[in-house]
């Protein structure tokens, strides 16, 4: 960690009153989440650029007391910012099944299951990887999402598709990644690679399905809205985020 983080983060935590230890805990590691997202959104990636960015925000006594006085307006914030981002995901590509013909339940249990069980499972847990190394993180998030994407494998006709839980796979992966800007031919060429992927595995390995050269399109234009939706949630929770308490001082 970052020793100015580490010390910003210590200074709060001994500011914090009439909270239990796990829950001072839980509300550092939140913050400290906090805080990495926006120094990765921000390019920032040396001690120098983190104190520059940390001596913008609130002093540590004064945040210790706000955080204390609305722990519970806080949680509910959370949450509600966790939800808003993951259902951003589930409508995206909910309504995109739904424009390709696919029945209206099947749509709609897709948008449920990638938005509540992927989207805003991935955000209540992500602080706890953290921590890793960015490689580390991405493979954690690929893990835990491919089990979160379970209630995927259930949305089809035909019983459970197991190959469904690699999109839940493929959304994790594309959150880590674009929790720092990319460059543009990387952001291209993920839905692309992960379309050709699904179609020699499922068309050449599994041979669940024929592969049609008109189908192609239908799949890269699904995980390209995959990939938006991703974009648009990271930026949307940033946003939600930023509470007066953890804004430039001049800005509280």
């Amino acid at each position: 960690m970052s020793r100015a983080l580490e010390a910003y983060l210590s200074q709060v935590g001994s500011g914090f009153k009439g909270l239990t230890r796990r829950r001072r805990l839980t509300l550092l590691r939140e913050l400290e989440a906090h805080l990495r997202d926006e120094a990765e959104a921000r390019g920032i990636d040396s001690e120098a650029g983190m104190s520059a960015m940390l001596s913008e925000k609130e002093h540590p006594t004064l945040l210790a007391e706000e955080l204390s006085a609305g722990e519970g307006q806080d949680a509910n914030h959370r949450g509600s910012t966790a939800l808003a981002a993951g259902m951003m995901i589930g409508l995206a590509t909910g309504a995109h099944m739904w424009f390709e013909g696919w029945r209206w339940y099947i749509s709609l249990a897709f948008a449920a299951a990638q938005g509540l069980a992927v989207g805003t499972g991935y955000f209540w847990v992500r602080r706890h990887w953290l921590r890793l190394n960015p490689w580390a993180r991405t493979a954690v998030a690929v893990l835990i999402t491919s089990l979160l994407s379970i209630p995927l494998g259930f949305t089809t006709h035909h019983g459970f598709k197991p190959t469904r839980l690699l999109y839940g796979a493929y959304t994790g992966f594309l959150l880590e990644r674009h929790s720092q800007e990319r460059p543009l031919w990387q952001t291209v060429l993920e839905p692309v690679l992960f379309t050709a992927f699904m179609f020699i595995l499922e068309a050449g390995f599994l041979g669940r399905v024929r592969f049609q050269w008109w189908k192609v399109p239908l799949e890269l234009s699904f995980n390209a809205t995959l990939l938006l939706s991703v974009m648009g949630a990271l930026k949307l929770k940033r946003l939600l985020a930023e509470r007066w308490v953890l804004t430039p001082q001049e800005q509280g």
